[in-house]
């Protein structure tokens, strides 16, 4: 049975280790200064866009250097305009100081040797700014007989779902080796601790957190009499209990309770009446949280503005609205207000998605600096790329 819970907003998360002498003082973040290479392919002659892809690449590069971690996220879709959301939002929150070493061009690679530095901790309030409303960090549990297994089906069963459904996704597990974390990754996976959840959720820029356990107990193994003779039967009962819990405000949005009996799963192996009854289990509960939080997330959907100031050719005018068009959770076409050549440029569309992303894909935009954001409205200055 699934139980809804209204709520108003919905964001993701980041990383970090704080360091506080006191209670509220500010939080000084651990960087670390690394070297990183990042490449990218030169489309059209664009070398300004081609630039901006491969310092997002290098940038990544060198977050997970640090992390010792992949930070890529599994998603349906890649934003070609610039890069992957979560990647894009996660360099931003930890990289800083990028300084570029170096840049070289074979055939139509460009190629570029950075220095930066990585931060391993961000406040709360910057990763508010960050977090992103359609990405989920998934973790789901699995207990066999009492005993606590490594058993990974049902989360990549989810992510796939979540994927197709157009969330980006990331696997709880992979938290357990960045710095400071084991014990949090701990709490969240087998107390299932809201609040440990948040913080994995902010550490990784989503501002969904699935948590789930299967519990699995063998009742019964009989031989049965057939055609090939007497074989043996496993019978396992199935309990999965799961909910999606909002990392900002740390609200249920779905919960999920195991019918009192269990789900009940056969098969002529252990492991194949463990196989059918997760999946007899996880189906009523997937298809339901799908369900709820894309409605969750549509909820997020509202008019945005996109004013550019000194747009020179049409030629531009239409290039930057095609980019706009590209935009990941956009929900409604780009209108516009016409173009006049070195004019204000006004572009409108409806978005679910934090406003501070639209303003860091548009600021990573070569020929583009944002001067000003407020609730649903960004302000960017054109200049030539070059």
């Amino acid at each position: 049975m699934l139980l809804k819970t209204k709520l108003t907003n919905r964001f993701p998360v980041l990383l970090l280790l704080a360091i506080t002498t006191l209670a509220g003082a500010e939080v000084i973040p651990i960087t670390t200064t690394v070297t990183a290479r990042g490449e990218a392919a030169i489309v059209g002659g664009n070398v300004p866009a081609a630039r901006e892809e491969a310092l997002v690449d290098a940038q990544r590069n060198a977050l997970e250097q640090v992390l010792g971690v992949s930070v890529r996220a599994q998603s349906a879709m890649q934003d070609f305009v610039l890069a992957d959301d979560a990647v894009l939002s996660l360099v931003s929150g930890y990289v800083r100081n990028t300084k570029i070493l170096s840049e070289s061009r074979h055939d139509s690679i460009l190629t570029l040797e950075v220095q930066c530095d990585v931060a391993k901790e961000i406040a709360d309030d910057e990763a508010n700014k960050l977090v992103r409303n359609f990405s989920c960090v998934v973790g789901l549990s699995t207990e066999i007989d009492s005993q606590k297994v490594e058993d990974y089906r049902l989360a990549e069963l989810l992510s796939a779902d979540l994927v197709k459904a157009g969330f980006d996704v990331r696997d709880i597990s992979h938290t357990a080796s960045w710095p400071g974390f084991e014990q949090t990754v701990a709490a969240a996976l087998d107390r299932q601790d809201a609040e440990a959840a948040r913080r994995l959720g902010r550490q990784m820029l989503s501002n969904v957190v699935i948590l789930g356990k299967a519990r699995l107990q063998q009742r019964e193994k009989k031989q049965v009499t057939g055609f090939a003779g007497v074989v043996g039967v496993y019978i396992y009962d199935c309990w999965l209990e799961g909910r999606a819990i909002e990392t900002e405000s740390g609200k249920i949005i779905v919960q999920h309770a195991a019918p009192i009996k269990g789900v009940q799963g056969t098969g002529d192996t252990p492991q194949n009446a463990v196989s059918d009854a997760l999946s007899k289990a996880q189906k009523e509960f997937f298809n339901d949280l799908i369900a709820q939080l894309t409605i969750y997330g549509g909820k997020k959907s509202r008019p945005i503005t996109v004013e550019i100031e000194g747009i020179p050719t049409l030629a531009e005018f239409q290039n930057l609205k095609s980019r706009l068009t590209n935009i990941r959770f956009r929900d409604s076409e780009v209108s516009d207000l016409g173009f006049q050549a070195d004019k204000n440029s006004t572009f409108r569309f409806d978005y679910s998605e934090n406003i501070n992303l639209i303003a860091l894909k548009l600021d990573r935009t070569p020929g583009l600096t944002v001067v000003q954001r407020t609730g649903n409205r960004v302000v960017c200055k054109y200049s030539q790329a070059q």
